[in-house]
């Protein structure tokens, strides 16, 4: 307890402690042995003794036969430098002893070979306390120890000299200070495959060693057990800068060998070996050679060769002196497991020496220590001789014993070397991970920094926290390795023994390099968290140590931190390395590597120099210290002297930070921009960093300003060149198939920015820019250009000085197509605050659209559009329009006709050859010929059309219109329901149009209520109709409907708005040299005519005329203009009607015969679909004509579109059948008055005759009689009043052509008054009912009535 007081409380002189940590260390380096390489002499080129040490380090693994036969493997760790004081730990830790020393020099003369070997010696005195045995390599000397002359031919690849550098044959052997130096293994023959032979051969890390043995000849001067050596190799790769040595496990190829598999050769050579020796002179000459000779106090054996070439077989040397270590390393690992001492000496660490003076090391807790450290001593050498297995035994009981007797130092050695131990077994492939480089290259825009981030990195080893390497079975590890750590128990020791190491001051570095290996083996169980808490713990250690030193302190960080995926952190520490550079303390800061190693920060910082690949829109990294990064990069290249490297990134500041910047420092960093670019300027090309290659990419200018939009400007409609028609409809394109991809592909097409216009050559063509100032000044934008390619084009130049205001501001870039061909826009130039850029479209973060591409035609001829009312004058009042379009604007009334005249100009120098004129609407074609008309025939008639000339179009337009009411337009108390309206419902017209009526007969409208009626002289238009061809009855009934009825109505104005009609002449026109490309310009001229409402048809109706063949058609006319007009509604009458006013006329038209309804009706069994025939019958034959207004403006209005129910479908028609009513033998014809008495028997005959030109199938003939109160009301009770005599409902027989069916039957009235009698003939299948009430005609089925109904007045006797 007291020692251990005494060394925590201890305060040990500075030489006692190590001088700084090894910060490429990891725990497979408990197993390696330490060897020296040391450059010595004056003569060695840095650059030779480099590619040596490179071949040297490769040679890190050596599996030698022990005395048992089983194989050791064994690890070498090679330095470069190594500080004496580290040397001093080996007592506490025996993988820092260095036990080899390699020196490497080249001598010219005796004076070199002297300083050499003195050299040499010197290192052995200095590592005296540790080394076990050591090699001097000597360049410049021939194998006889002659020097080696230039002129001499160098010896091929395929020379194999000895071991010692000696020649093959044995004639002459190599002396090593007058020594002759024997064979010391044998060759073997090509053709053998004994590994135990003793050849040295290299095998990969996976190659498991056979079972067979065999002994290679003993060695001179070396023990019995060595009789049984047998060395593998395997060649791994080493560090690329050589300042570090590796023990990683890797696979070097034959080819890359320098030397054979023989390591030594016997005197029967091969013919490779007699090639190799004629080089070398065995003649007489050679005695007049100066040979050199080393000092007498050289007793180190040397291995001569006249270049670094020819050293082919110091792989082999060094197998060798790696196995003589091994020897000696084993021979001291069993004495120490063997010895028994009564009073076992103390190891100490350097700094513990001095208290434990005076102690006394007889007392038991003394005793345990001396024990348990030497057990651990043990166990480090058991560990490095190839038996972690055993270690780990010698390692745990070594700790039960530490623990006991409270020696914390020593017990956290035993839990590292426990650790190291268990990685060793559970992690092999742990050595093979990437070593720590102090200076990563730089990849300017990709993965930067050290290269063993986790992206990068290839690992075998865990998968997961408790799993096994890949390649281990658990069973095997679980027999072989019993008392093996797991993973979590490995990092639970080294925990603790870094906790412990904490508690001496002087264990700082032995702390450090704790937490480093910590640090890998969490990295290869991939818990990178916890390797970040080690690292944080490496971070607080307090050590003395130089300002480089320092700068490698941090740089180590960093890079393991960049291997756990820290970044930001590892950044962080290269930031703080390269601000140690150039310290106010440092008396020669070097600003160079203060920039490379800034540099390296900015992967962590997500920063990329390459403006395309850095987000700009802040989604990555932190920009206040992305700023500051790149703050110090502008002002580290300032003070190296690099204008042009602090300019581009300071243009780099403010291209990528922008949106980081507030308005002030926006301005700060412009005005510094404007500062630095005025010295050196700023192009778009990119950088070389000088002395590091690295590639500073150039920084266009693509948010300043910000280039929202880009808009390729057609030319004008007017100037636009198009394909020509004719050319186009020759083309082929086969069937049509529908496939996603082929659309997918045109979008694709399209997205790139093919352009479905096309530029002409010669014109001024442009392109709009909207740009938006994210400045907070003015902004300046100088030498502003378009880039193209393809087609020559002359872009011409401009500057705009763009407003301190937010929002897109255009700009328009001009130039003019010089030759015709494929035209790309891929982006513009311009120069901004003195940096110039070519800002390419496909840059721009929000420009989908990567170019545009134009097609450039031949020069086209053009024309000017002039406009002229034809009736207002001649060509004098001509108008011209842009060239855009042409806007011609009439205002006429529905049915007004008018004349236009279109002028064609020829303004271009060369003549118009080819015209074509064609007009389009969204109006169907029907309409569009009714509305414009012109003559095609007289355009052709007036080509060519030379410079200068004119050609004129006269175009007829007719203001169509829809002239009847789309709903009603009278009070419904001043009308009756029998007047067709278009405001009825559609269920009522059965589905047809809105303008239909509902048709009932009038014993239903008795039945289902009471309607109004006019009693005015306008009776006789709604009276009841019975549907015959032939009208009877009173003088009242009979009556014509020769007069017409006015009255005032309220104007709907939904029903007299008007309407628009549009349409657009389209002049396509070619010559000169367009011609003869097969292109062509087209102009249009948009034709507008404002129809404005004039006569409208409010109602329609049929009503039967008195001559058989006729009816009359029914209208009620509305005035809509605001003139008077005058209306001639038939040849011989007019009546004029206010504005506003309506009226209603009758007009006389031929009945449809039914023919007509066969050869034409849609359905001839359905009333529907013979409306529209027998509406174009009424419109062929019905045309109002009107004048109106002070010139009398004439028009026309049709009934085009009129429809008529099926309940009037009979009165339109001509009637198949011929009524014959006979009253007592009287025919009833118009005007005739039928009486009767009472108590008389009245017979009345009905004939139906068969006029329909083809049979008729059997009719139901029905006699209804009802009396008619004049008042709305009808009465068909009249049982108590009249009785029949014989049958009033029978069905006729199939009637033939021209046959007659006749029917008599008597009426008996009891009461005086005025009686009825309807007669009706329908098909057979419709009078099926036993009610009159139930007996309603269906709309869509015919029946035919005797028209007026047969009227009886009855009298009392």
């Amino acid at each position: 307890m007291r020692s251990s007081v005494s060394v925590i409380l201890s305060n040990p002189p500075p030489d006692t402690t190590m001088s700084y940590p090894d910060y490429c260390t990891n725990p497979h380096h408990h197993q390696t042995l330490l060897v020296l390489v040391r450059q010595v002499g004056s003569q060695l080129k840095s650059r030779s003794f480099q590619k040596l040490y490179e071949r040297i380090s490769r040679v890190g693994h050596v599996k030698v036969s022990d005395s048992n036969g089983s194989q050791r493997p064994v690890w070498v760790t090679y330095r470069r430098e190594y500080p004496v004081e580290n040397n001093d730990w080996g007592d506490f830790q025996t993988h820092r002893r260095v036990l080899g020393i390699i020196t490497i020099g080249q001598v010219g003369s005796q004076s070199d070979l002297n300083d050499i070997c003195k050299q040499h010696e010197s290192l052995k005195v200095k590592y005296s306390s540790t080394l076990y045995d050591s090699r001097c390599i000597i360049l410049g000397l021939n194998p006889d120890g002659t020097i080696y002359e230039a002129d001499s031919r160098n010896p091929s690849r395929g020379t194999s000299p000895e071991p010692n550098g000696g020649i093959d044959g044995g004639s002459h052997p190599p002396t090593i200070n007058g020594h002759a130096q024997s064979t010391h293994i044998k060759k073997i023959s090509a053709g053998s495959t004994d590994r135990d032979s003793g050849v040295y051969e290299t095998v990969s890390s996976e190659d498991k060693p056979t079972d067979s043995d065999s002994h290679s000849e003993s060695p001179q001067g070396m023990s019995e057990g060595m009789m049984d050596l047998k060395i593998d190799t395997n060649h791994v790769n080493g560090s690329d800068s050589g300042s570090e040595s590796t023990s990683e496990v890797g696979c070097c190829d034959d080819s890359k060998m320098d030397s054979p598999r023989d390591s030594a050769v016997d005197s029967a050579p091969d013919s490779a070996h007699d090639t190799s020796q004629s080089s070398i002179s065995t003649s007489a000459s050679q005695s007049s050679r100066l040979s050199l000779q080393p000092p007498s106090n050289f007793k180190t054996r040397a291995l001569f060769y006249p270049t670094s070439e020819h050293a082919v077989n110091i792989e082999s040397q060094l197998q060798e002196f790696v196995s003589s270590l091994f020897w000696v390393l084993e021979s001291k690992r069993l004495d120490k497991s063997q010895e028994k001492l009564e009073r076992p000496p103390l190891l100490c660490a350097p700094f513990e020496r001095k208290d434990f003076i005076g102690l006394d090391m007889d007392s038991r807790t003394n005793k345990k220590r001396c024990v348990g450290r030497l057990r651990k001593q043990l166990a480090d050498l058991t560990l490095q001789a190839g038996l972690p297995t055993e270690a780990i035994v010698h390692y745990s009981h070594a700790a039960d014993t530490l623990r006991n007797c409270n020696d914390w130092l020593w017990l956290a050695a035993c839990f590292e070397g426990l650790c190291a131990a268990s990685v060793v077994m559970l992690y092999p492939n742990l050595r093979r991970s990437f070593g720590l480089q102090r200076y990563s290259s730089l990849g300017v825009g990709g993965n930067q920094g050290g290269s063993g981030g986790i992206g990068n990195r290839s690992r075998n080893g865990a998968v997961n926290t408790n799993s096994l390497p890949t390649g281990l079975d658990p069973i095997i590890v679980k027999q072989t390795s019993k008392h093996c750590l797991s993973p979590d128990d490995i990092i639970d020791k080294y925990r603790e023994a870094i906790v412990h190491y904490s508690k001496y001051r002087n264990a700082g570095v032995v702390e450090t390099e704790a937490s480093i290996k910590a640090v890998h083996v969490l990295i290869e169980q991939k818990r990178y968290l916890m390797a970040a808490e080690f690292l944080s713990n490496v971070v607080f250690i307090n050590l003395q140590l130089s300002d480089e030193e320092k700068i490698a302190r941090f740089n180590a960080l960093a890079d393991l931190y960049h291997q756990i995926g820290f970044h930001r952190k590892a950044s962080f520490f290269r930031r703080v390395a390269a601000m140690r550079c150039v310290a106010p303390q440092n008396q020669q800061p070097d600003w160079g590597q203060c920039y490379r190693l800034l540099l390296q920060t900015l992967e962590g910082y997500k920063i990329s120099l390459d403006p395309l690949e850095f987000r700009k829109d802040g989604s990555q990294g932190w920009p206040a210290l992305q700023v500051q990064i790149l703050q110090e990069l502008v002002g580290t290249s300032r003070r190296m002297g690099q204008n042009a490297l602090c300019t581009r990134h300071q243009a780099f500041l403010v291209c990528a930070m922008l949106p980081h910047l507030s308005e002030s420092e926006r301005k700060e960093t412009a005005n510094m921009l404007e500062s630095l670019s005025a010295r050196s300027g700023s192009g778009p090309a990119p950088l070389v960093v000088q002395d590091t290659g690295v590639i500073i990419p150039a920084v266009n200018f693509l948010n300043i300003p910000i280039c929202r939009s880009v808009r390729v400007q057609p030319p004008a409609v007017g100037r636009k060149a198009e394909k020509k028609l004719s050319q186009e409809a020759e083309e082929d394109t086969g069937p049509f198939i529908f496939s996603p991809f082929s659309s997918l592909t045109s979008n694709t097409q399209r997205a790139q920015g093919k352009m479905d216009f096309d530029w002409v050559e010669g014109d001024v063509c442009e392109v709009i820019l909207d740009l938006e100032n994210p400045m907070p000044f003015e902004l300046k934008v100088t030498s502003m250009m378009l880039i193209t390619e393809g087609a020559q084009f002359e872009s011409w130049t401009s500057t705009v000085v763009l407003k301190a205001e937010r929002g897109p501001q255009p700009v328009t870039l001009r130039g003019r197509p010089q030759g015709a061909g494929e035209l790309k826009i891929t982006g513009y130039s311009s120069t901004v605050m003195g940096v110039s850029s070519n800002c390419r479209l496909k840059f721009i973060p929000h420009m989908k659209i990567p170019f545009y591409t134009i097609n450039v035609v031949s020069a086209l001829p053009f024309i000017q559009i002039l406009t002229a009312n034809s009736n207002t004058g001649s060509l004098g009042s001509e108008r011209a329009v842009s060239e855009e379009s042409g806007n011609l604007h009439l205002s006429l009334s529905a049915g007004e006709t008018q004349e236009c005249s279109v002028v064609l100009h020829n303004i271009s120098s060369q003549p118009v050859e080819e015209i074509s004129i064609a007009l389009e609407s969204k109006m169907d074609k029907t309409l569009l010929s009714q509305v414009f008309q012109y003559s095609e025939e007289n355009i052709q008639a007036q080509l060519p059309i030379q410079p200068g000339g004119k050609a004129s179009v006269t175009l007829y337009v007719y203001a169509s219109s829809d002239f009847l009411c789309p709903s009603r337009m009278m009070d419904e108390s001043l009308e009756t329901s029998s007047l067709v309206s278009g405001s009825e419902p559609p269920s009522l017209v059965s589905g047809g149009p809105s303008s239909l009526p509902s048709r009932q007969s009038v014993a239903t409208s008795s039945t289902r209520g009471a309607r109004t009626r006019r009693t005015d002289s306008s009776a006789s238009l709604l009276s009841s109709r019975s549907g015959s061809s032939v009208r009877s009855g009173s003088s009242s009934s009979t009556q014509a409907p020769s007069s017409t009825a006015r009255t005032r109505t309220t104007l709907n104005t939904s029903a007299c708005t008007g309407r628009t009609l549009e349409a657009t002449m389209q002049v396509k026109y070619s010559g000169g040299s367009g011609l003869l490309a097969d292109y062509c310009r087209s102009t249009q001229v948009t034709v507008t005519v404002d129809v404005t409402p004039s006569l409208l048809v409010t109602r329609w109706d049929v009503l039967p005329a008195e001559l058989p063949h006729q009816c009359y058609v029914v209208l009620d006319l509305l005035n809509c203009a605001t003139h008077e007009m005058d209306l001639h509604y038939t040849p011989t009458k007019h009546i004029l009607i206010e504005a506003g006013d309506s009226c209603r006329v009758p007009i006389p038209i031929d009945r449809c015969p039914l023919a007509t309804l066969t050869q034409n009706g849609s359905d001839s069994e359905s009333g529907w679909g013979w409306s529209s025939v027998l509406g174009n019958h009424v419109a062929s034959l019905v045309e109002l004509r009107w004048t109106q207004g002070p010139c009398d403006t004439p028009g026309r209005a049709s009934l085009t579109g009129i429809t008529f129910p099926p309940a009037t479908h009979d009165l339109i028609t001509m009637a198949p059948i011929h009524w014959d009513v006979q009253v007592d033998g009287q025919d009833v014809v118009g005007g005739t008055e039928n009486t009767g008495v009472v108590g008389r028997t009245l017979e009345l005959c009905v004939g139906v005759t068969n006029t329909s030109g083809a049979p008729l199938p059997p009719l139901s003939l029905r006699l209804t009689a009802f009396q008619d109160h004049q008042n709305g009301t009808l009465n068909y009770r009249l049982d108590a009043k009249m009785t029949t005599t014989g049958a009033t409902k029978l069905t006729t027989p199939q009637l033939a052509e021209g046959e007659e069916f006749r029917h008599c039957c008597g009426l008996v009235f009891f009461t005086a008054g005025v009686y009825k009698v309807e007669v009706t003939c329908s098909p057979a299948a419709a009078v099926t009912q036993t009610s009159f009430y139930e007996n309603i005609t269906p709309a869509h089925q015919h029946a035919w009535k005797f028209a007026p109904p047969l009227e009886i007045t009855v009298t009392d006797a």
